[in-house]
Order: C-alpha cells, then sequence, then structure tokens
C-alpha cells in the first residue's frame, strides 16, 4: 500500500475545488490554523525531568518534551491516524514484511546538519543493540535489516508480519548519529541538551531547579511555531503547583484532580479538559504461585474489589474494565459480562475452595496456609499508593491479607528480587491502545517481550488466535478472533481487570488552538499550533 503523493499540483486544484464546494468547513481550518508569533507558554509539572533521549526516555515531563525536540519518521496524527512527519510517503509489501520510507529533502537537526537516512537507521539500530538495554527494543525485534536505498529512502525488512509496525514507529522519534555515533548513549551529556529536527530548540536545564527552557526552530520544516518558548517549572509531588496555576505563573497543567476540574468550569479565564486513557489499571498475577494457580480464587478476588469506589477515589469518570479492550474499541465483545462486586459469593466461593478462617482472626486459611498476597506497587506514585490502601480494605472484608511491597523503579524487578521477595501480583498499567486491537492484547501472548513483563501468562488458544491476527489480512476474522480473545482471557483472570481512566488537565484560556492535543492519544507535535491570544 502507497500514501506517496507525486502530482502536488493535481492536489492543489482539488484543494481549490474542495474550497468553492465546502466554503465554511474551510474557512474554519484557515481561522483555526491562523495564530500569532510571540509569547512564552509556562508549563508546570510534578516529576523531575529524566534524561531527554528517545532511545531511552519513558516517562515524566521529558516525554512531552522529547516530542517537541525530535521528529518521528511518520506520527499518530490528531483522530488516531498515522500520518507523514519526517518521511513525506511510504510504501510496504503485501506480505507485510517490508517497509519503504521516503524522506522530506531539507529537513535539518538544530545544529544545522541534514537528516538523512542514515540517522534513520541509526536510531533504530541503538534501540535493538543490547548493550543499550532500550526500553523499546522489544517493539522492535521482528526488524530484520534495515537498507538505506538512497539519501532519503530507507527500506525495514521484517522477519515476521507485524500489523502495528507503523503504530511502534510512530511513537519512535529520530536521533542525529553525526552527534551520538560512538557514543555510551546512557551517559552521554547529549542526554540534558538534546539536539533534534522538532519546533522547539533545547536551551537550557538549570540542574538545581530542574527548569527547562526551549525556544522556537525558526527553520522548522512545518514552518516556525507561534510560541517563541516553552519553560517548564518542576513543582516536585505537586506542592504548589495548582497554587501557581491560580496565580497564573504557569500557563498549563496537567493531571489535575476532579475537584479542581470543577472549580475550573466556572472560571472563564481558564479551560479544563477531560481526556479518556487507552491504557486500563490492573492488578498482574503470578499464575503460577500455589495460591494464584487456582482460576476461582482470582475470580473471588475480582468479585471481593468494588472498582466503583476505586474510581470515585483516584479517577472520577474512569469506566470499569472489563477484559483488556476499552468498551469502545473495535475489538471488545459485548458478550462478556462483568465480574459484578459480590463479596458475599467470593467469600462463599473461596470456602468451596477450601478457604475457612480457622482461628477467627479474619484472614482464610487452607492447609494451615493464610491466603496472603503480596503486590507490588510503585512508591513513586500517589495514585498507586491510594488504590493499594483502598484495594488492601476491601479483600480484607472478604479475609484476603495484601502485603504490599514498594519498588522505586521497574529496574528493580530483577529474577534476584522477584525469588527472594516472592511477589504473586503487581499492581499497574496496560495498553488497552484505540487504534489497535493487536496491541491491546499483545500483553496477553505468551512470547510478547513486552517492556516491565515479569510473569507468564500462556493459554495456547489465545497464542494461536494471536498469531493468526499477526499475519491475516482479513479484518472480519481478526476481530472474530480479538473478540474470542477478550472472552478467554477475561475467562482466565491473569489479572483482576480494574478500570480505564480518565485524566484531568487544564490551561490558561489566552492560549489557542489547543484542542487538538486534548484528545486519547495527546499528540505534542500540535503544540507547535499554539498561540496566545491578543487579549
Amino acid at each position: 500500500m502507497s500514501v506517496k503523493v507525486r502530482n502536488k499540483t493535481i492536489v492543489f486544484l482539488l484543494i481549490m475545488n474542495l474550497t468553492m464546494v465546502f466554503p465554511s468547513r474551510t474557512e474554519a481550518k484557515e481561522k483555526f490554523l491562523k495564530g500569532r508569533y510571540g509569547g512564552t507558554l509556562v508549563m508546570g509539572a510534578r516529576e523531575i525531568p529524566t534524561k531527554i533521549n528517545p532511545i531511552f526516555t519513558t516517562h515524566t515531563v521529558s516525554l512531552d518534551l522529547m516530542n517537541l525536540i525530535f521528529d518521528h519518521l511518520i506520527r499518530m496524527g490528531t483522530k488516531g491516524k498515522i500520518e507523514p512527519s519526517l518521511a513525506e510517503s511510504w510504501e510496504n509489501s503485501e506480505d507485510g514484511l517490508i517497509y519503504t520510507f521516503y524522506l522530506k529533502e531539507g529537513v535539518k537537526f538544530h545544529d544545522g546538519v541534514e537528516l538523512t537516512a542514515k540517522d534513520v537507521k541509526f536510531t533504530y539500530e541503538q534501540i535493538l543493540d543490547p548493550k543499550n538495554e532500550s526500553p523499546y527494543r522489544s517493539h522492535f525485534e521482528l526488524i530484520e535489516k534495515i537498507e538505506i536505498i538512497d539519501k532519503y529512502i530507507v527500506k525495514f525488512v521484517l522477519s515476521d508480519p507485524f500489523p502495528i509496525f507503523l503504530t511502534k514507529l510512530a511513537y519512535r522519534e529520530i536521533v542525529p548519529k553525526h552527534i551520538l555515533e560512538g557514543q555510551e548513549l546512557r551517559n552521554t551529556s547529549f542526554n540534558y541538551s538534546p539536539i533534534g529536527t522538532g519546533p522547539f530548540k533545547f536551551s537550557s536545564w538549570d540542574r538545581d531547579t530542574d527548569q527547562i527552557e526551549l525556544v522556537a526552530n525558526e527553520d522548522y520544516f512545518e514552518g516556525r511555531p507561534y510560541l517563541d518558548k516553552i519553560i517548564v517549572k518542576i513543582y516536585p509531588e505537586g506542592y504548589g503547583l495548582w497554587p501557581a496555576f491560580m496565580r497564573e505563573e504557569v500557563d498549563f497543567i496537567m493531571f489535575i484532580d476532579h475537584e479542581d476540574y470543577k472549580v475550573i468550569e466556572k472560571d472563564p479565564a481558564l479551560r479544563g479538559y477531560k481526556i479518556p486513557w487507552d491504557k486500563y489499571c490492573a492488578i498482574a498475577y503470578n499464575i503460577e504461585d500455589p495460591v494464584l494457580r487456582d482460576k476461582e480464587v482470582r475470580r473471588a478476588i475480582a468479585q471481593s474489589i468494588n472498582r466503583k469506589e476505586i474510581i470515585e477515589a483516584v479517577f472520577p469518570g474512569g469506566i470499569e474494565s472489563i477484559g483488556p479492550f476499552h468498551p469502545e474499541t473495535e475489538g471488545f465483545n459485548r458478550e462478556v459480562k462483568l465480574l459484578e462486586y459480590d463479596p458475599m459469593k467470593a467469600k462463599i466461593d473461596l470456602m468451596h475452595r477450601g478457604w475457612i478462617d480457622e482461628d477467627n482472626d479474619g484472614i482464610l486459611e487452607k492447609n494451615g496456609r493464610e491466603l496472603e498476597i503480596k503486590m507490588l506497587v510503585d512508591e513513586r506514585s500517589d495514585l498507586y499508593k491510594k488504590m493499594a490502601l483502598i484495594i488492601r480494605q476491601q479483600l480484607a472484608e472478604v479475609g484476603i491479607k495484601i502485603v504490599v511491597q514498594l519498588y522505586k523503579d521497574e529496574e528493580e524487578l530483577t529474577k534476584e528480587y522477584l525469588n527472594e521477595k516472592k511477589p504473586q501480583a503487581w499492581l499497574r498499567f496496560y495498553n488497552g491502545s484505540s487504534n489497535h486491537p493487536y496491541e491491546a492484547v499483545g500483553s496477553w501472548y505468551s512470547l510478547s517481550s513486552e517492556f516491565g513483563k515479569i510473569w507468564n501468562y500462556k493459554n495456547d488458544e489465545v497464542d494461536r488466535l494471536f498469531e493468526l491476527c499477526r499475519v491475516s489480512i482479513d479484518k472480519n476474522k481478526k476481530l472474530e478472533s480479538y473478540r474470542a480473545i477478550h472472552k478467554m482471557v477475561y475467562e482466565d483472570q491473569p489479572a483482576c481487570f480494574l478500570f480505564f481512566p480518565v485524566s484531568y488537565h487544564a490551561i490558561s484560556s489566552k492560549l489557542k488552538n489547543t484542542d487538538e492535543y486534548f484528545s486519547i492519544d495527546m499528540p505534542v507535535y500540535t503544540m507547535k499550533n499554539w498561540y496566545i491570544s491578543e487579549n
């Protein structure tokens, strides 16, 4: 399939004709894109930034800054569709094994050096190099080789079809080979003074306050951004962030409380956004554990947890999760019924499995062993800790004891750690991608090398259907398979599926052209279109 457009004259005439036929829609679009140059956007953030390098960066405000400093080969557009970026077009073979990209000519890094196919090849080779330990390596392991056809054409050859290959490419930015070649990537100074091709250039990073400043890229290939500057101010763990926003010291903050969002709704000087997530929260299980090996125990846990109470406490507006698919996505199987909150039934079911309170201490026992579950919880997140507290209280009412094991970083969860601490469950988020059902069920494929995966769930029929989806080109058959996977995974309960969250964000009303950013995909590149109104 090719999206390569070769005759720009025809396209121009088509646009002119559309303008004549649909004047109101075109005028609205032109009005939206028209902005005003100048001014500074001040962003407030809670988490201390980490290194800014597309090979490694996975979280904190650094992820957003990376999307402003660098560009993607292709990118996820505002409607969840893949669109050109550094590549003006691409094509792929019918067997899904070869992808060829045609780069835009004249795109330059912030130091003036032109981006070419060599930079694209170098970027993905660094991600795939085991010595770099990139968290994105598993996303591209099916790349067999990368070929430079000429200065502006690069070809990827896969060992097997990978339906979401373009999606994975759309979330990775391209780094400069001429700067990073030969360097120790994890320790290079580039991580704290990055150079990309994006709409904003890195200017400074105050290592005492962690304030970061970006300036407009005057020579950006899609046109200079309207804003002159973006400043990021850090308020560790959020202390003082909301007051700073209310004092207009900060123009834009993310992940505010539901109560604060309600305040914003009544203030014309501010604007709030409610955004659904494409991830779901779940308690992942080690189903090889002697206790959790019993599916009926796992199902009883699901019926012992009041998901609505958790949602109300941490993510008001979220919806209960019935497996790996969001109810509004096409992979969702409407025949799958939610395991309703019913602690009495859960207690009876556990009793039938031999779990009873033998010594009247409130904890169920079986063969002298307490029904105790050690659960991993990220101590960096107050939300995780709050959820863990609620879950512990709810399960205690049924006679299940939860022991919270805090960790500071996923890199701690080594085999040695797991053997020593012997956790049985993990409170975490999973990808419930709105763009492709394949990605939503990927976590439940036994051979998945998903980053952060520490336990394995294996269902031969799920694996068979997943592999069928990987190679099939029949959309209806694939959807049928996804829905079958949904039913089997939810029946097995390899995790206790909790909820799909929504998040709340706030911005000053003086900033315009912001609506496209505030969608489920939050395309950061659209911030180049933001501007400050004259009023």
